[in-house]
Formats: structure tokens, sequence, C-alpha cells
């Protein structure tokens, strides 16, 4: 037996014990090789054929506490067929990579546990045992030899070919005792299975060098594979280090979005092509966060700063030539861009006078509003109103009152400031909020409007000089944070300038709520015009398009 000579003193066996520690060891360190699977069940079958040589070195203790022999056969017997079958499975295992059959089991066991009874309780021949016990093993190795030398290309896989000189040499042991009856050394056997464990790391150390060198095939032929996409890809496409934001590579399409030259490529950094800032920061905030980005709206210009323009970015993070860099496809969405802020135009603006409507006043001025009194500043709500303005409609026709209303708007919003806000709020009537100003201040502005009015003349289709006036109701801060009730209030104001002669201007005060107060039924009484459904206005500009007129 193979073991046999191990157990001649206790040094032997703790050297024998080392070494199989050594064994497992090498076996527990390749875990996740293809082969690791047969690997393991190599080692398993060499420690069960260890503890068969150990087990019959024991068999006098045995039979001293009564245990017969036959049975001590018996079990040996059934350790060397459990060893050699795991010798089987992992040439199986090794070559194929695949576990053995089932039915190859099944008959491996049945012959090798048949035989093994038949030795023993028939034949009862010690010579035929022994036999048993050897050959079973031997073939077994055998298997596991030729498994490991079928590996293609053997000779440039050392961990391979050290592992079927390590099998051949315990093959030909175990086949000189027992063809010819030669013993072995018991130095030179561990020699042998020191060197399957050494074995086990050097195909471990192999199988990680080729996935290396697999892996960077791969990356080789992805960069390749990207670098074709890139060229071809009807998208103008940046990448740029994620390091120092240098552009690395781009694409024709990107060459002649940006004004770049593929030579003086390196010169440029991608944040170079920002026009705002903060645009970038968040575009690097999102990458952080998820590493991928779609369809992100960014405002850029050329290497050489003219007209800035739009574009829509999809980026991720790659692998690029050995290090982390940006890659960024972009799409010139600046048409878009243009079409969308030409409809908020329309949905904003009033389509005759071309300044703002109701709807985005109450919207713009609730936000203005809730600023200002979180910074404890003053502001004003103006309604501006036309005198008489039916009569220039009846006297000399809609299109000569569609021109005061333009003239009219014009003057209001070269008026004030940029951030103030003007409105058309509803047929001849007018909504002005004013920033930071005191009620006096917004009475003398006021005043300046009147007076400015008064002063502008149109002329009608005849010829005719047309001047008009304007009534004005100021509404001043302090009273109501509401929006609408700042119009309510600059509206009942209005009112007022125009029951006192119009062509005024009238400051909502705390006696003129009083009197108001007296008249509601309740504080927050909607007024008249906001009861009223919005009317279609009708004037002479119908059928223009829009688009034109915002245009022009």
């Amino acid at each position: 037996m193979l073991f046999s000579s191990f157990f001649n003193g206790v040094a032997e066996f703790v050297f024998g014990l080392s070494v199989l520690a050594f064994f497992a060891f090498t076996v527990r360190y390749t875990v996740g090789e293809k082969i690791s699977k047969g690997m393991h069940e190599l080692f398993f079958g060499i420690l069960i054929y260890f503890l068969a040589a150990a087990f019959e070195k024991q068999y006098g203790l045995f039979v001293f506490y009564g245990v017969s022999s036959e049975i001590l056969n018996v079990v040996k017997l059934l350790m060397t067929l459990v060893a050699s079958l795991l010798f089987v499975m992992a040439s199986s295992e090794i070559l194929l990579q695949k576990s053995l059959s089932m039915s190859v089991m099944f008959g491996f066991i049945s012959g090798g546990l048949l035989l093994s009874l038949y030795a023993v309780f028939i034949a009862n021949s010690a010579e035929l045992k022994l036999i048993i016990d050897s050959i079973l093993p031997f073939i077994g190795l055998i298997y596991v030899f030729l498994s490991f030398i079928s590996k293609p290309n053997l000779r440039h896989h050392l961990g391979y070919l050290c592992a079927a000189l390590a099998i051949f040499g315990l093959v030909e042991q175990m086949g000189l005792y027992l063809f010819l009856g030669i013993s072995y050394s018991f130095v030179f056997t561990l020699i042998l299975l020191m060197l399957l464990a050494a074995s086990y790391l050097m195909i471990h150390m192999e199988t990680k060098q080729y996935d290396n060198d697999q892996l960077n095939d791969k990356m080789k032929a992805l960069e390749a594979n990207i670098d074709n996409i890139i060229k071809s890809s009807p998208f103008p496409i940046v990448i740029s280090k994620l390091t120092d934001d240098t552009l690395i590579f781009a694409n024709q399409n990107a060459l002649k979005l940006f004004e770049l030259n593929m030579q003086e490529i390196s010169r440029y950094h991608f944040k170079d092509f920002f026009v705002d800032a903060e645009n970038r920061k968040l575009l690097l905030e999102k990458l952080e966060h998820t590493k991928e980005i779609q369809d992100f709206e960014i405002l850029v210009k050329t290497s050489i700063g003219e007209t800035p323009f739009w574009l829509m970015v999809s980026a991720n993070v790659i692998n690029y030539q050995g290090s982390m860099a940006l890659y960024c496809a972009f799409q010139d969405i600046t048409h878009r861009k243009q079409r969308e802020k030409l409809l908020q135009n329309q949905a904003d603006r009033d389509p005759l006078t071309s300044i703002y409507n109701r709807r985005y006043f109450e919207k713009t001025v609730t936000q203005k509003i809730a600023l200002a009194h979180s910074q404890n500043q003053n502001f004003a709500v103006l309604m501006v109103d036309a005198d008489h303005f039916k009569q220039v409609n009846d006297k000399f026709g809609h299109k000569t009152g569609d021109k005061v209303l333009m003239e009219l708007a014009m003057i209001l919003e070269r008026s004030v400031r940029p951030e103030d806000v003007v409105a058309r709020y509803g047929g001849e009537e007018f909504v002005i909020f004013l920033n930071q100003v005191t009620a006096d201040i917004a009475i003398m502005v006021a005043e300046r409007l009147k007076e400015s009015v008064a002063g502008a003349v149109v002329y009608s289709e005849q010829g005719a000089p047309v001047s008009w006036t304007v009534s004005i109701g100021v509404a001043p801060s302090g009273i109501s944070d509401s929006v609408g009730l700042m119009i309510k209030m600059a509206d009942d104001a209005m009112y007022v300038a125009k029951q006192n002669g119009r062509n005024r201007v009238e400051l909502y005060t705390q006696d003129l709520l009083k009197k108001l107060q007296k008249k509601q039924t309740s504080k927050e009484q909607t007024h008249p015009v906001f009861a009223r459904e919005e009317e279609k206005e009708i004037s002479l500009l119908d059928g223009i398009e829009a688009n034109r007129m915002i245009e022009d």
C-alpha cells in the first residue's frame, strides 16, 4: 500500500500529517478554479487512502477489543474503494470539467464492493485482498495522470506538468510494489505529494495570469471597438480624463461642433466649453451618484467662444486607455430650446401688446412677494386703466384702440425697471409690480406714468391724432401678502381715481379699507374682476400669427 511505510514511528506520522496539511492549504487556496472540484476530490481521495493506511496499522488494537479480522478487512477495503472512486471522479472533473456519470459511479462501487466481499468472506485470500487494496487506487491514479497530461499545450502549463509528474511518480511506486513487490522510499513519496500540492499553487497562478491576459485582450478589443463606435457615431462624442478634465478623444462631429483641431485636442478641458459653471457642477454631482446620466441639458460655447448653444448630453464613466474617463455623447437641441422659448412666450405674454399676461403676473408676483416678505422688503402693486377707452373704439375704430393699448403697454414697460413686472390684466387694464419701493416712491412712479401717458399720441387710420389718459390705483405692501388681495386693493383704488375725475393716482389706505369693508360681506370677498369669466378679446390683429408678432 502507498502509505504503509509512513507509520514506522511517530516522527514519520507527524511528517505525513504535515504534508497533508500543506496539501489541504493549497486546495483551499485554489478555490474558484475551473478544476477546483477535481482538485478537492483528488485531495480527499489521498486523505482517505492515508487514513486507510493508519487504520490498517491499528488492526492489533481492534482485534484486542474483539473486532473480527473480516470486519476490519471489509472496512479497510471500503475506504480504499472510496478513495479510488474519488480519484476517478477527480480525473473526470480535471479532464472534462464535469462530474462522473451516476452509472459509472454505481458500476465502480458495485464491482469493487462485490470483489471486496468475495475476497474477505468467500476466497479469504490475503493475496487477493492485497491486490484489490492496491489495484483500485492504482487504476484511479492512472486516470488522474491521464487527465493532467491531456491538457492542451502541456509544455506551456508548468502547474499541470508538475501535477502529472507527481501523479506519475505515485503510480510508478504503486506499480513496482503491486507487480514486482519492490518497496519505495517514504521520503520520496512525501516529496511527490509536496510537488503535487505545489502544482496546485502553480495552476492557480497560471490560471490567474491567463484570466488577466484574457481580460487585457478583451479590454483592448473593447477600446478598439469603442474607438470605432465613436468615430462612426452620427452624434458628437468627446472623452475626457476624470483626473484633470483634459480631452483625450473627439470624433469628427465633435471637432466640428466645438471647432477643435485634433492635433491640439490635449490643450482643451471639458470645462472650457461650459457657459454656466453651475451647470457643469450639477452634471458632475449627478455623475458622482449614478456614474451615468441620460439627457442632461447644458449650455455650451465653441473653442473660440462664439454664440452659446444648447446641447443634450448623455455621459458615463468608462475605463479608456488604462485610466478612468468621462464619455459624453451630445445632441444639438438649440432649435428645440428656441421653440420652447417661443412657446413659453406665447403662454406667458399677451398676443396684442407682447407684454406679460395675467397668468404669468400672478404666478411670478406670488414668488416675488414671498421673497420680499422673507427679506423684509417693501413693494407695491399698481392697477392702470385707460380712461374713456370705449369712446376711442367707438370714435376711431378697434384698430386705433389696439394701437392705444400697444402704445400704453410700451410706455408702462419702458418706464419701470427690469426687476419690476408689467402685465395686461384684461381689456384696457394693466397691472404693475414694483419691487423694493415704499408707498411714497410708488406714488411718484405712478404720477410719472400718468404724465407719460398723457403726453403720448397715436394716429388713427385717417391720420387724426389720438391721446388719452389713465387712472392708477396704488396698493402698498404691509396690508397683505396675497397677490390676489393686492390686485383687488389696487383695483379698488383705481376705481376711486375714476370716481374722482380720472387722470388721477389714488393710494389704497387704511381709511379706504374701512370704507370698503363696510360694503363687503367678508374680508376675502372676491372682486368682480376675478369672478367674470375670461372673455375672448376682439382685435383687428386677430388672424395674424402670434409667432410672427412675437418674433417681430
